[in-house]
């Protein structure tokens, strides 16, 4: 079935109308046909074709048309964008509010992370130094040592706002020179390292001091001293009796030299 065509007829006469007709009264119908007022019926339209227009009803003209604003790219061309496509991409009510809803998840998302987060922060503040504080009880320790240690092991009685850190027996059984050493935390947080050895030699004493080469001698109390120095960190080694002392610290010589001097008096 053909489906008819339509025309626009309007109370006026235009020989440069394009579909070339003529019209007395004002109508919608098909070609060959007139809508009037009076009767309500269609009635047929004469088509008229001006003298000075040749060109038939519905056939294309030659003349050329009016050029495009603008040439669409190809989609396969990389440099498409939305402006390419044939037509405007819209969203519909659906797809808008399924977006929105995907933007509000993600705030409520981030939002109950935070709520989460935030009290298990405030909970849990940062440790302070005092839990960082490993205390040995020193005295025991060297008395259970003494036992296989062969020798006199230095533990001294410490001041106010120091403690040991931790103290052990090293077997050393790959270096073979066993050794007993312990750490001593000062109030202002310095350190100092001691460790003795009843059987100490050169190359224990190089590994022991990173092999840092000696500067030196100083005599602290009545025992002399032997000095090292090796980037931020000072040794004193002494021989006393029947054991070798190795002191170090990297924090504080002045308490380097308060440890020798308790050495002293405790193993003299």
């Amino acid at each position: 079935m053909q489906t008819p065509t339509f025309y626009l007829v309007r109370n006026f006469r235009d020989s440069s109308c394009r579909h070339g007709f003529s019209a007395t009264q004002r109508g919608v119908g098909h070609a060959g046909s007139n809508y009037t007022e009076s009767s309500g019926r269609i009635e047929d339209v004469q088509l008229e074709n001006n003298s000075g227009n040749t060109v038939p009803v519905n056939e294309p003209s030659d003349q050329p048309a009016e050029t495009a604003p603008g040439q669409r790219r190809d989609l396969n061309d990389p440099e498409a964008t939305f402006e390419d496509l044939p037509f405007k991409p819209q969203l519909t009510e659906k797809q808008a509010k399924r977006a929105n809803q995907t933007f509000k998840g993600m705030v409520l998302s981030v939002g109950f992370t935070l709520a989460v987060v935030i009290p298990l922060v405030l909970l849990n503040p940062a440790p302070k130094d005092e839990a960082f504080e490993s205390k040995v009880n020193l005295q025991q320790t060297a008395e259970q040592t003494e036992q296989i240690a062969g020798f006199d092991v230095f533990a001294p009685d410490l001041g106010d706002g120091q403690y040991a850190n931790f103290a052990r027996w090293q077997a050393n059984t790959a270096q073979g020179v066993p050794y007993w050493e312990f750490g001593i935390v000062t109030q202002n947080k310095d350190f100092v390292w001691v460790r003795q050895a009843a059987e100490a030699n050169d190359t224990w004493i190089a590994l022991t001091t990173d092999t840092a080469v000696p500067s030196g001698t100083k005599k602290i109390g009545g025992w002399e001293w032997e000095v090292r120095v090796k980037d931020e960190t000072t040794y004193l080694i002494s021989k006393h009796k029947d054991s070798t002392l190795i002191l170090s610290t990297d924090t504080s010589e002045e308490q380097l030299e308060n440890v020798a001097k308790l050495a002293e008096s405790t193993l003299s």
